[in-house]
């Protein structure tokens, strides 16, 4: 008896062993198929993507991306913020994340993935003795900071330095973090930035909570998301599926609430052509 069960054992494992050597087998291996990249197109806009473009929350999402499914492999682009269309018509990167399609997109055919986050621009000042909301009602005669290349409605959307200077009394930096550094440096009067931008600098420097008197007033509220080419190799409903699995699997709640940013309930599906 003791024969015949070290016997069927030598059998079970012979046949394991088979079963491991076929899965693993080069010719097996090579059978399945590849993950198709996806280069995911992202500007240097912090908390989503810091100016070195190695760390925040687009690295983050889009690793969580990629645990949850193997058909496709999303990349990380970091592309400049005004490369941005350049970027998509030239096939530099497949889709582009936190953007929104009225930010100079008007000639492209798009679509959009459920909106990944919601904003509003807002104009911010330090505390003074009898500043109040009064101060933001006029700017023309304000020394102004806002973002190069963004697109803000007190300004009619116009981007170029020559422009806005004919109207303005107005400095473009590269990022919103140098526009809140500036009223803090006291080298400008009014910043225009995102309630994301100001929430994620308050967070990482809470000191300064008490020093900026903020605008009820806003200037835009607006939506970012995936924009996606109708040629991309992944479209707006397998991104929509791929980041409702990553949410259901608990993935995103601790990125959106490590940036300071609010996460979308991800289970609804949104496609939406950009006329």
């Amino acid at each position: 008896m003791l024969f015949f069960q070290i016997k069927w054992r030598l059998v079970k494992l012979a046949l394991c062993l088979a079963v491991l050597c076929f899965f693993y087998n080069p010719g097996y291996a090579a059978a399945l198929p590849a993950a198709i990249e996806i280069k995911v197109g992202s500007s240097a806009r912090p908390p989503f993507l810091a100016e070195e473009g190695l760390s925040g929350a687009a690295p983050e999402v889009i690793a969580a991306m990629n645990s949850v499914q193997n058909q496709f492999e999303f990349v990380l682009v970091p592309v400049p913020i005004k490369r941005r269309t350049q970027s998509l018509a030239d096939g530099w990167v497949d889709v582009v994340m936190w953007d929104n399609p009225a930010w100079g997109w008007q000639e492209e055919d798009l679509t959009l993935t459920m909106a990944l986050v919601s904003s509003k621009d807002i104009f911010l000042a330090l505390k003074k003795k009898n500043r109040n909301q009064q101060f933001f009602a006029e700017l023309t005669d304000k020394n102004l900071v806002a973002v190069h290349g963004y697109h803000y409605k007190f300004a009619n959307y116009v981007t170029e330095l020559s422009e806005l200077i004919k109207r303005f009394n107005i400095t473009l930096v590269r990022s919103e973090e140098v526009t809140i550094n500036m009223i803090l440096a006291h080298r400008a009067e009014v910043a225009v930035v995102s309630t994301i931008a100001l929430n994620w600098f308050l967070q990482r420097h809470p000191e300064f909570k008490d020093k900026f008197i903020v605008s009820k007033r806003f200037d835009t509220a607006y939506d970012r998301f995936f924009l996606v080419p109708k040629s991309s190799p992944v479209q707006a409903g397998e991104l929509n599926r791929i980041l409702a699995k990553a949410d259901q699997r608990g993935l995103l709640a601790d990125i959106y609430r490590r940036y300071g940013l609010k996460k979308p309930d991800f289970s609804g599906l949104y496609l939406q052509p950009v006329r």
